[in-house]
């Protein structure tokens, strides 16, 4: 019948459909009847709707559904778009009272079309009472269940949330309360009954069923008030409600008492049989007034070969101890007599003459005047345990195949040095040896021939250390010597040639001859690093060097190999006291609405300004910082830092915006950091819709449940979170459903080439349809020229960072930019360049590649290695040139320049006046020159020439042009050189 009526009032709606207002007959239905219109505002409704629910017009200022329905997922609200395609839709939901109550209730979507288009036709009606009808038939039929399954059980329901308990008339009986009195006791009332060795355990088991929502088995023990012991087993299953939260439990409990004693005793008598007659276990009694031997068990003869008779016919326990544990054990026995009882291990002599090992656990007896009279004991034999830990101790320290110190083995070495040269002059060296085609031998050969040759090559090897030296096998080709006691650089080096040398004779294995070269990388302790870390990476470092100069060499590896290797070991050095010296500071960089142009937000970045290099970027030292364990005190500067600064425009009333913060992993991996953070934010008296926190794509692959706890409390307390780099790490989809992020940052590498490349393009744009569909603000990252940005706000992205707004500036910067309040864009090829030299200028048709070396920092020679530049122009005064270095400005540190102009090669010494980030990784210089009259006279005279053939030819002069993209330059450098 009610089929029957669903169908006649959706048939009803078709035909008079069209009539405009509510039909009468739709009027007077009984269920609730809307109409709609296509953007989802309130046409019409019916009678039965205003009476069941109580709304009237003037309630639907937005979106009916909006309104009335409490949506729960994303999903539901994805019904009416697929009404609109004409297709009917139905579905529950809870529904909203004009009262504030809610309901369950079954919704059901008909689109009509009209002649003016199309109506949505709602029919809602109230299943509340099914639904508790349903429910409460599911739990009577579980409890049922249960309770039918077993025999002679007290059946209990327990109510979580007013934390009742409901037995069934057995609960009495069990829990021998008097005159069968019932109650409905409390949960820590009804564990006042369990006995109180086992209520703690029955507390936790109880409490982690109820938090993970699953059931219990338990036994226990119950304490009754005539102080007898029962033993109960109790079986619980979780009760949830309508909406899926915890109701609470049902289950049973059973009195197990008489089987439990039953079993409790056999097991106890079967455990005494097997014990005295184990052969492995030897139990003794010994009267030691008398000497005699009272009582020993089979084991004890086979542990020691001799008899209860022969240890009773003069042969004593103490002759076959090993002579050389037979002090210690001596000493045990004076503990014997104290009264203490003695757990210790020794070596004894077998009848056969075998050496075994013995564990004994002795116990004394003490007549009335406190002297030993007794000893009762058990002895196992634990030879083979004992050789088996010596096994694994081995395995677990040297290479199973070379019996070399493995990796571990050797880190500990390394580690022990390091600690102990630490207050010394003494040094000691890192070489690492890589087998040069190894991976063809094995290939070629079998890995048989392979394994053997790697055997030869430990045994060459270890023939020029001496016993201060550790060779070990780090894994595959690779070995790595540790020189214990370095004298020269000369004799390491002479060590390290006899090393490479030993390997060129030919090795034989089975019928083969062959021949192996090995790549050598050395770094040396205290000149590379002073923990193991350093000289690691710094030893990797030389033998990349190595490999790339050929074959069958080696490279010490210094910190003046280049001005890269110099730097990252200055930040190396410097890092650890760069927070406590005050030397870290914040940039921000403005975040702007792509069509308003309002300043929506920042990001605040972490500036470290070095002594010697100045203003260092954060991605030259996080990294580092990572590795020594500095982050999380960084990351936590940075948070009081914006929040203090925050608080101070505050308190001068200045402009305002949200702060985005990076937070690095493993913040996320300490549950109480969210209190931390709320504390902070407390102190500094900022709310916490002032930050924002930006996370990678990488910090989601590993914990994710703990990650999505830290993530949800710190929604709660109100800070926003921005998936950072978005498309360029894990990327997956289910992140975006299972993690509530409010902001993607689309990555500055798909921004940068978006309007060359279709892919990049095609990338940036799909990842704003998908945020726009889940209703996640969209970032472009790195926006750098008006194209850029034409392309975004076409794709309706709804925010703009890059350098065509503001590259990051500091505060005293920043809130001048601040306070307007709006950014203009200011594309950088509009932008004239500044002539900051006094001399003209010769500019290069195509940039010119040059060779840098830093040669001197505040008049101490340093003749690092050289960089790759790009000169722009060129005067006699100085020089333009862009890197993807960063370099401080400062007269005292001088640059060496070498390239070929006209088939001439050119020298030319300075220091940088000043500098200009082009964009986040390239940087644009001005060199100042130092030189005499004579060289500027020579160089004027090329210049000339030069600038005279660029005129008159029809071709360029010969130089060192580079016609690739300056951006794509550097990164083939990168790419060469990583």
């Amino acid at each position: 019948m009610k089929r029957l009526f669903r169908t006649t009032i959706e048939q009803l709606i078709h035909p008079i459909a069209s009539m405009g207002a509510i039909h009468p007959q739709i009027y007077d239905h009984l269920n609730a009847v809307i109409k709609l219109d296509t953007d989802g505002n309130l046409v019409s409704y019916n009678h039965a709707f205003a009476k069941q629910y109580g709304y009237i017009d003037q309630d639907f200022t937005k979106p009916f559904l909006d309104v009335f329905i409490k949506y729960e997922t994303i999903v539901e609200k994805q019904f009416f778009e697929k009404a609109l395609l004409g297709m009917k839709q139905k579905f529950n939901a809870m529904g909203r009272c004009k009262n504030g109550k809610t309901i369950d209730i079954n919704v059901t979507l008909i689109p009509i079309k009209t002649n003016a288009g199309m109506d949505i036709y709602v029919i809602v009606k109230n299943i509340t009472e099914y639904k508790a009808l349903e429910e409460e038939l599911l739990r009577f039929k579980k409890h049922q269940d249960t309770f039918n399954a077993l025999e002679n059980i007290c059946n209990f329901h327990y109510d979580a949330i007013n934390d009742r308990h409901y037995f069934s008339k057995q609960f009495p009986v069990i829990f021998g309360i008097n005159g069968g009195k019932k109650d409905s006791p409390t949960l820590n009332q009804l564990l006042q009954y369990v006995h109180s060795d086992d209520r703690n355990r029955v507390k936790h088991t109880i409490e982690k069923a109820l938090s993970d929502r699953t059931g219990y088995q338990i036994e226990y023990r119950l304490l009754r008030r005539d102080k007898t012991v029962r033993y109960l087993y109790e079986h619980g299953e979780i009760l949830l409600d309508k909406k899926g939260n915890l109701d609470g439990l049902i289950g049973f409990i059973q009195d197990i008492t008489s089987s439990k004693i039953y079993d409790h005793v056999s097991e106890r008598e079967k455990q005494l049989n097997q014990l005295y007659s184990n052969p492995d276990i030897g139990i003794w009694s010994t009267n030691v007034q008398s000497g005699q031997c009272l009582n020993s068990s089979k084991g004890s003869e086979k542990i020691s070969g001799y008899s209860t008779e022969e240890f009773n016919n003069g042969i004593l326990w103490t002759s076959i101890i090993h002579p050389e544990d037979l002090p210690n054990y001596l000493e045990g026995q004076r503990k014997l007599e104290a009264g203490n009882t003695l757990h210790h291990q020794y070596r004894i002599i077998h009848k056969n003459g075998d050496i075994r090992w013995v564990q004994e656990y002795a116990i004394p007896t003490l007549d009335a005047d406190g002297k030993l009279i007794q000893l009762n004991g058990l002895s196992t034999d634990i030879t083979e345990q004992k050789v088996l830990n010596e096994k694994v101790k081995y395995l677990s320290d040297y290479d199973y195949l070379t019996k070399l110190p493995n990796r571990q083995k050797f880190y500990e070495k390394l580690q022990q040095l390091t600690d102990e040269y630490a207050k010394s002059n003494q040094k000691f060296a890192i070489m690492i040896f890589d087998m040069d085609r190894f991976k063809y031998v094995n290939d070629t050969l079998g890995h048989q021939i392979g394994d053997e040759l790697l055997i030869q090559i430990s045994e060459r090897l270890s023939t020029h250390l001496t016993s201060d030296d550790m060779l070990s096998r780090h894994g595959g080709d690779e070995f790595i010597v540790l020189i214990g006691k370095m004298g020269s650089i000369e004799s390491l080096k002479e060590k390290a040639d006899q090393m490479i040398e030993s390997l060129k004779e030919p090795f034989y294995i089975k019928d083969f001859q062959l021949y192996v070269t090995a790549s050598v990388g050395i770094s040396t302790y205290p000149y590379n690093g002073v923990s193991s870390i350093e000289l690691l990476r710094n030893a990797d470092l030389a033998l990349y060097n190595s490999q790339k100069s050929g074959k069958n060499n080696y490279k010490i590896i210094s910190h003046s190999s280049s001005i890269q290797s110099y730097k990252a070991f200055s930040i190396g050095r410097d890092l650890k006291k760069a927070i406590k010296n005050n030397e870290m500071t914040l940039f921000y960089q403005p975040r702007v609405d792509a069509h308003s142009n309002q300043i929506i937000s920042a990001e605040a970045l972490i500036r470290w300004n070095h002594p010697e290099w100045g203003i260092i970027s954060p991605h030259e030292f996080l990294t580092i910082a990572e590795e020594i364990g500095l982050i999380t005190e960084i990351d936590d500067w940075v948070l009081k830092e914006v929040c203090n600064q925050i608080k101070r425009w505050k308190i001068e009333q200045q402009q305002t915006v949200p702060i985005s913060i990076n937070i690095s992993a493993v913040h996320f991996m300490k549950p109480d950091w969210p209190s931390t953070v709320a504390k902070v934010i407390r102190e500094a008296g900022i709310h916490p819709d002032d930050l924002e926190f930006e996370i990678t794509e990488s910090l989601l692959l590993n914990n994710k449940k703990m990650v999505k706890n830290t993530i949800d409390s710190l929604k709660e307390l109100g800070i926003k979170i921005a998936l950072d780099d978005f498309g360029t790490g894990y990327s997956s989809l289910a992140y975006l459903t299972k993690f509530p992020f409010d902001v993607i940052k689309i990555d500055k590498s798909f921004i940068r080439n978006m309007d060359q490349s279709d892919r990049d393009l095609f990338i940036a744009k799909s990842i704003i349809y998908m945020a726009k569909g889940l209703q996640i603000k969209v970032v472009a990252e790195g926006v750098e020229t008006i194209q850029q940005l034409e392309i975004l706000q076409k794709e309706q992205c709804d925010e703009i960072q890059g350098y065509l707004f503001s590259h990051p500036v500091p505060t005293d910067e920043f809130e001048p930019i601040l306070q307007k309040k709006t950014l203009p864009p200011m594309d950088p090829k509009l932008k004239a360049k500044q002539n900051k030299r006094k001399h003209d200028r010769l500019h290069f048709p195509y940039p010119l590649a040059a060779d840098m070396r830093l040669i001197s920092i505040a008049g101490r020679s340093m003749q690092l290695g050289k960089s790759n530049v790009l000169i722009e122009d060129m005067s006699i005064g100085g020089l333009r040139y862009v890197s993807n270095l960063r370099l401080p400005v400062r007269g005292d540190v001088q640059f060496e320049f070498k390239t070929e102009i006209l088939g001439k090669p050119l020298q030319l010494n300075g220091s940088i006046v000043w500098k200009e980030e082009i964009n986040e990784d390239l940087i644009e210089y001005g060199i100042k020159f130092i030189m005499g009259e004579d060289e500027q006279t020579s160089l004027a005279s090329l210049l000339d020439t030069f600038n005279e053939l660029l005129k008159n030819s029809t071709s360029l002069p010969p130089y060192k042009l580079v016609k690739e993209d300056k951006y794509q330059y550097f990164k083939q450098l990168n790419s060469n050189q990583s």
